[in-house]
């Protein structure tokens, strides 16, 4: 058996230090995707085309499911799929509906624009990426969660739904709670209310946008500027990665995704390792915290000097948020 001590050991080994991240880019993650990392085409419940990525480990621990958040990618999560490759951990990340190389809304004609009507058609591809590639291709058949942010809100829903198939879930930063900056919920609510009045489904919310090209590390979610610079490229060169901005669809599906969660918190029963950043600007810690004391099994872990995207955080911030994930998930 592995111990706790001997998996924060290898950690520390294995987590790239962010001034050496565009060298071990270049000469470690990108060859291992390009070894490692298949992709492919699967069919939604309605027929929607949606994009995978798959890196089956031969002496699989576990088969990992990702669940991405608003305006993300695969490009995004190639350090934290390639660490838990390392780990020892096949890797299964879907592009959500909306996002990525996976298919637009008829009446979405902007790849920047994400438009969703309810969070049900989130989870049911996700359903569908799990009958149709993820449990064929696993090993082990023990299937765990890491889900950020949007990603987060959809894999509470799915366990919601199906109770029985992940056996641990790591939520960082999950979308529990939308945060509206200077608006009031009732405030958000309402306009809602008028935009489905006025049949605003695919019309960007107030302050929302394509995207604008800007490079704008300082204000990002981001505490690694390599990190951020290497996804800010992969946005520049790859079109299908340019989404950006909130269609009133998908905020006020988001609102009701997340007053779902709240009233069937206590169907989540499995352990759940909830990673909280203490200066996240993107969701309300409120939902994190309710969900912590109303879910039957959750540990929620605060990194109070870390922004939205645990992921791409700080050397400070990314050694003990990979210490904590891979310890959760368990000894060999």
């Amino acid at each position: 058996m592995t111990t706790k001590e001997e998996i924060n050991e290898k950690v520390q080994k294995m987590v790239i230090k962010d001034a050496d991240f565009s060298d071990r880019l270049e000469d470690t993650i990108k060859p291992w995707l390009k070894a490692y990392l298949q992709e492919e085409y699967i069919t939604g419940f309605d027929g929607t085309r949606l994009h995978v990525h798959y890196a089956i480990h031969p002496r699989e621990k576990a088969a990992v499911v990702m669940s991405h958040g608003f305006c993300e990618f695969a490009g995004k999560f190639h350090e934290v799929m390639y660490y838990l490759y390392e780990m020892g951990y096949s890797v299964f990340f879907i592009e959500h509906r909306g996002h990525g190389f996976s298919d637009r809304a008829a009446c979405i004609h902007e790849l920047d624009r994400v438009y969703v009507k309810d969070y049900d058609e989130y989870v049911q591809d996700m359903k569908c990426f799990v009958d149709q590639i993820v449990v064929p291709k696993s090993l082990s058949h023990t299937y765990y969660l890491y889900a950020h942010s949007m990603g987060g809100a959809i894999g509470v829903l799915f366990m919601e739904a199906y109770p029985d198939f992940f056996a641990k879930a790591v939520l960082s930063c999950p979308m529990l709670q939308v945060d509206f900056g200077k608006a009031a919920d009732w405030q958000a609510k309402m306009l809602m209310a008028v935009g489905r009045m006025l049949h605003w489904d695919c019309k960007y919310v107030p302050g929302k946008h394509g995207f604008d090209h800007v490079y704008a590390y300082e204000t990002s979610c981001s505490g690694s500027e390599p990190r951020y610079a290497y996804i800010f490229q992969q946005r520049e060169e790859i079109p299908e990665y340019s989404s950006y901005g909130a269609t009133y669809a998908w905020t006020d599906a988001s609102i009701r995704a997340t007053e779902q969660i709240r009233s069937d918190v206590a169907k989540i029963q499995l352990p759940v390792l909830l990673c909280q950043a203490g200066r996240d600007t993107m969701v309300k810690p409120e939902g994190q915290e309710y969900f912590a004391a109303h879910s039957g099994n959750t540990r929620l872990v605060r990194f109070p000097d870390a922004k939205h995207e645990l992921y791409t955080a700080q050397d400070e911030v990314m050694l003990p948020y990979y210490q904590e994930i891979f310890d959760f998930y368990g000894c060999e």
